[in-house]
This record gives structure tokens, C-alpha cells and sequence, in this order.
């Protein structure tokens, strides 16, 4: 089996300075070519939100059943 690029996502977001800094990071890999960043929305942030109370409204449906 041979890979020709890979994803990786990151656990939150970065500011500009981190981001250069994993980019920079990344590209000193051996084999890597090119590093593309993918600029936050507003969107992602109210996905979380979303997923946020969606999990507390699980865990209180959970606690209010006994």
C-alpha cells in the first residue's frame, strides 16, 4: 500500500503565531511538500456550541430519569 498525503486534525483552534509555528513543524518532515491551514468560520464555532448542548442536554435527560 503506498500513502500519498495524509489529514491531520487539530484538537483546537490555533492563533496566527502558533500556526506558523506547526507549520513550519510539519514542513521540516521529510516527504512533506506543502502545509495548507484551513481558516476557521463561524460556522466551526457553532457546530461546537451546537455539540456542546447537545451533550448537556444528554446528560441532564440521563439524571432526570432516576
Amino acid at each position: 500500500m503506498s500513502i500519498k498525503g495524509l489529514v491531520a486534525r487539530l484538537r483546537r483552534d490555533l492563533d496566527d503565531h502558533e500556526a506558523d509555528r506547526t507549520i513550519d513543524a510539519l514542513m521540516m518532515i521529510k516527504g512533506v511538500i506543502k502545509v495548507s491551514p484551513v481558516a476557521v468560520g463561524y460556522e466551526a464555532d457553532l457546530n461546537r456550541q451546537r455539540v456542546k448542548r447537545e451533550r448537556r442536554d444528554k446528560l441532564l435527560s440521563l439524571l432526570d430519569d432516576e
